[in-house]
């Protein structure tokens, strides 16, 4: 037979047109998925319903940290008080242009305001509209003034003059009852005196007094005092011409003038019944200006902050304004040849509030994070038993031709849709229940992200996997280099992402989660428990199926049928990476949460130990007479008082300065003990002063100074020669809780250590050098203060006897009790927002591996349900089925609870000071870990409960099959 070969054309079949292509691909892209989403409605909900929630929680959270940060920046700044508003003292003279006695004199007083508005309008150009108007005032230099009584008897009183004024409004600060307001004086000469010669003039001002003054000091309208200022030798008449009460004594413009309101206490052994403040008004103070020369009188501008007007965004750049007024405090007064003097605790506030907020911004992105990578996890787990329910119908499409870009972008018009709403209304739902557009979105979206491609990527693999197949070659030395090869690119990849998460946490160790040039939190740092859970999850990966193996043999040497199947089964089940990592990071973020709540509140008491010392702490001058009532007061164990004293030089040539803190010993001791501090050896030495030298203890940071010389500090008797007998034990802090002083320009000076001397054994021996007629030896610096700076009051009692003894009503003293600090602190607003955030944390979490169980049981329950149906047609029980199901799943729960519980403790530990947990407790470096049972228990109880369920659900739903059927069909 012949056969014709048919010419070649030479041309090859063309390649299948673009918009060919583009319709094969595009093919029932609507139709399918429509009918498919409803198949599958259940499953679809469940997936937006996590979505949404996930999104809301994402949006949510750094919302309510935000809001609680402006919060805590109105309380701390509103804490501050006073101490928080800018007062500027120009520095220059006081001029005025009136003649003595002028008609009006007011012209000083108009000046007073023409400056408050021009440092007011430069203060609000360098750092905003913060400030309310100006509190003014022009005060004399201290003074004293003697009034004679009808006795003839003189009396001295501590005084000056000062007028005030709030610059806003028209009514005077004050109410006058007695009297008239002091006004001009017109000028009067002499009997037979030229005008111009001054001593011919009368100097008198008209001043007013505090009526609660006249009545303590009984000075009456009319009383003429004798003035002398220390820059003006001549003395000059005050006369009182009216009483007064103030309007509203808590008014800021009492604030730097309160001997104003009240005579204050003459101080022991003074000469003057006591120091009072004398009244100005405008045209009185030309008069005083006149008489006493102007540089007599200095300016102060007061300008009361307003808390309302600083939030979270504004101080950052807040702080570096005023850096910038405090650099060049001359942009307040350009007027002026020489710089004003700037005065405020707002910067130090601010610092103090940054480092806070900082630490909460870097917990609070670690719990966003975390909970977004579950939830998008999960989301996975969810699309993953989607794809897989589908897998009949998918590779059907893919049999008849459909391409895997069909089938992925069929499946992305069902998920994008579907994310986009359930996006939307979590976005919605936070916007309605914390409507703030601040805080980041880029954790939402991600998770958003991750919605929308993880339907079509599984399909498309799932397809792609089914027919396109893996070719090995026949030999097997080539087969097993190519395996080689694939098993070295997997490590490769596990090993580089065990490397980030290390890297991660060695990044975070050193320099914590902020990003160093925009100070803002770093998202792979932040992520940093989320990697180490992964690297947990590979190490997981690798040691279950050895363990799985010795278990299956150990099994298989025995004679049960459970242990044998539900070991074989769980080697398949713990395989599957997804649902390992998604249980794992759970675990580990829930127990990280539980076990940071318990760091935080342990430090928290820890530092309460280390601020307040005792059951009660009171700062202040507390006198002898106190300390001695608290003593005698029921329920007391100890009173300690102290008196602290600042930079004190150990020598004149030593240049060492040291904190001296005088203590009664024996109480102090027993304090720390009752505290769970030890009291140093050499305490009991304390009270044994000899050969004119008094025994102390000093820091570890003296040690070597006080041993290459004789140490040696200036007291009341002089120099006085120290014995170092130890060192200083660890207790609580001796610094007073009291309002910070202001900041300014100057560095304040910090000592070198401390040096804690007992107080009885100072005193006493400073009382018999006095005997002994022994001076100061050096006039050059000021004895060490005696006055008690603090007292330490232990015992159930304490609480009531400081109430009883009034001493938490008196303006000077501040109080501060153990459970009232604690309080305080857990209450404050970012404090307890943290809390929150991780207590509710936690439960989205415990939450999430419940279905992150539940999703994987679903997933596994096809093959399980295939191996159980045949075991059914040989006699199996459902008793024993149910044991086989558990028995498969347990290992993979206790490993995830093993290493999730272990990660989730190790963080915490890691990144302490990373995370700012020290800030979170009121005192730095006062946090350790502190590990609880709660947050595994939690964990355990979750997942033993989730797992329990979902085998009782799955053996309820088999329950139904009818053995007929398996026989018939052959597999479930």
């Amino acid at each position: 037979m012949t056969t014709t070969t048919r010419p070649r054309s030479g041309r090859r079949p063309s390649a299948p047109s673009v918009r060919r292509r583009l319709r094969a691909t595009t093919a029932d892209a609507l139709l399918v998925p429509r009918r498919r989403a409803g198949a599958d409605i259940g499953l679809l909900a469940l997936a937006a319903t996590l979505l949404a929630a996930t999104v809301a929680l994402a949006l949510l959270m750094p919302r309510v940290l935000l809001r609680s940060a402006d919060d805590a920046a109105h309380g701390m700044v509103a804490a501050a008080g006073h101490d928080a508003d800018v007062v500027v003292e120009p520095g220059g003279p006081v001029t005025s242009d009136d003649d003595p006695g002028s008609a009006d004199g007011t012209d000083a007083a108009l000046g007073l305001q023409d400056d408050a508005n021009a440092v007011g309008d430069n203060l609000t150009g360098a750092v905003g509209d913060l400030y309310a108007p100006a509190v003014s005032s022009i005060t004399s230099q201290p003074a004293t003034a003697t009034r004679t009584d009808a006795s003839g008897a003189a009396h001295h009183l501590s005084t000056r003059l000062a007028y005030v004024t709030d610059g806003t409004s028209t009514t005077p600060p004050v109410r006058w009852v007695a009297g008239s307001a002091p006004a001009v004086v017109p000028v009067h000469e002499t009997s037979g005196q030229d005008v111009d010669d001054d001593a011919a003039v009368v100097h008198e001002v008209q001043v007013g007094l505090s009526s609660t003054a006249a009545h303590h000091l009984g000075i009456d309208v009319g009383t003429s005092l004798a003035l002398t200022l220390p820059a003006h030798g001549a003395a000059t008449h005050v006369v009182v011409s009216g009483l007064y009460t103030p309007v509203d004594p808590s008014a800021a413009v009492w604030v730097d003038h309160p001997d104003l309101l009240a005579a204050t206490p003459p101080a022991p052994h003074a000469t003057t019944e006591g120091t009072v403040g004398l009244l100005l008004t405008a045209g009185s103070l030309e008069d005083a200006e006149r008489w006493y020369m102007n540089q007599s009188f200095t300016e102060s501008l007061r300008f009361p902050v307003a808390p309302d007007t600083i939030d979270a965004g504004s101080t950052q750049s807040l702080e570096r304004s005023f850096r910038r007024v405090f650099a060049q405090p001359h942009v307040l007064t350009q007027w002026l040849v020489s710089a004003p003097t700037v005065r405020t605790t707002l910067l130090d506030v601010l610092v103090a509030y940054d480092a806070r907020q900082a630490a909460a911004d870097a917990q609070s992105s670690v719990l966003v994070l975390g909970l977004a990578g579950v939830g998008a996890l999960a989301l996975v787990l969810a699309a993953r038993l989607l794809v897989e329910r589908r897998r009949t119908s998918l590779l059907a499409e893919r049999a008849r031709g459909a391409s895997t870009a069909s089938v992925a972008l069929r499946a992305a018009v069902e998920s994008v849709p579907l994310t986009l709403g359930a996006a939307g209304v979590g976005a919605l739902a936070a916007w309605l229940i914390l409507p703030d557009a601040r805080g980041s979105w880029t954790a939402a979206a991600a998770v958003a992200v991750v919605a929308a491609l993880a339907p079509p990527v599984t399909a498309a693999a799932l397809v792609h996997r089914a027919w396109s197949g893996r070719r090995l070659p026949a030999n097997r030395a080539d087969r097993r280099r190519l395996l080689g090869r694939r098993r070295a690119r997997r490590v490769t990849a596990e090993l580089t992402l065990v490397v980030v998460a290390l890297a991660a946490l060695v990044s975070v160790q050193r320099r914590g989660l902020l990003e160093t040039r925009t100070a803002h939190v770093d998202p792979l740092l932040a992520a940093t428990p989320l990697l180490l859970a992964v690297a947990a999850t590979i190490v997981l990966l690798h040691v279950m199926p050895p363990v799985l193996r010795a278990l299956s043999r150990r099994a298989q040497a025995g004679r049960g049928l459970v242990p044998v199947v539900a070991t074989a089964r769980a080697g398949a089940a713990s395989g599957t990476a997804i649902p390992l990592l998604t249980l794992t990071v759970a675990v580990a973020l829930l127990v990280f949460c539980g076990t940071t709540v318990e760091t935080v509140r342990h430090g928290q008491e820890h530092a309460a130990r280390s601020v307040v010392g005792a059951a009660v702490r009171v700062d202040g001058p507390a006198t002898e007479a106190d300390v001695t009532a608290l003593r005698q007061a029921p329920g007391v164990t100890a009173v300690a008082a102290v008196a602290l004293s600042h930079a004190r030089s150990l020598g004149g040539d030593s240049g060492v300065t040291a904190d001296v803190e005088a203590v009664d010993v024996d109480a102090f001791a027993t304090i720390l003990r009752a505290h769970g501090w030890n009291p140093a050896p050499g305490m009991t030495d304390l009270d044994q002063a000899s050969d004119g030298e008094i025994p102390v203890l000093v820091s570890p940071s003296l040690a070597a100074a006080t041993s290459a010389y004789q140490p040696e500090v200036l007291t009341r008797s002089g120099e006085v020669r120290l014995r170092v007998v130890g060192e200083v034990p660890e207790g609580p802090d001796v610094e007073p809780i009291v309002p910070g002083t202001a900041t300014t320009s100057t560095t304040p000076t910090v000592a070198d250590g401390l040096v804690l001397v007992d107080r009885t054994t100072l005193d006493a021996f400073d009382t018999a050098r006095a005997a002994d007629g022994t001076q100061a030896a050096d006039q050059g610096e000021e004895p060490a203060p005696t006055t008690i700076t603090t007292v330490w009051v232990d015992g159930p009692g304490a609480a009531s006897a400081v109430h009883a003894a009034g001493l938490d009503d008196r303006a000077d003293l501040h109080v501060t009790t153990h459970a009232g600090w604690v309080d305080a602190t857990r209450t404050a607003p970012l404090n307890a927002t943290l809390v929150a955030l991780l207590v509710g944390t936690g439960l989205a979490l415990a939450l999430l591996a419940a279905l992150a169980l539940a999703l994987t049981v679903v997933a596994t329950s096809g093959e399980r349900g295939r191996t159980i149906s045949a075991l059914r047609t040989l006699g199996l029980d459902a008793r024993t089925a149910r044991s086989m199901t558990f028995g498969e799943l347990v290992p993979l729960a206790v490993a995830t609870l093993v290493a999730g519980t272990l990660v989730g403790i190790a963080v915490p530990g890691l990144l302490t000071r990373s995370l700012g947990l020290d800030v979170a407790t009121g005192r730095p470096g006062t946090v350790a870990l502190a590990v609880s049972w709660l947050p595994p228990a939690l964990a355990v109880v979750v997942v033993g409960v989730s797992l329990v369920v979902a085998v009782r659900v799955e053996s309820a739903a088999r329950r139904r099959d009818r053995l007929g059927d398996v026989l018939r069909v052959g597999e479930r």
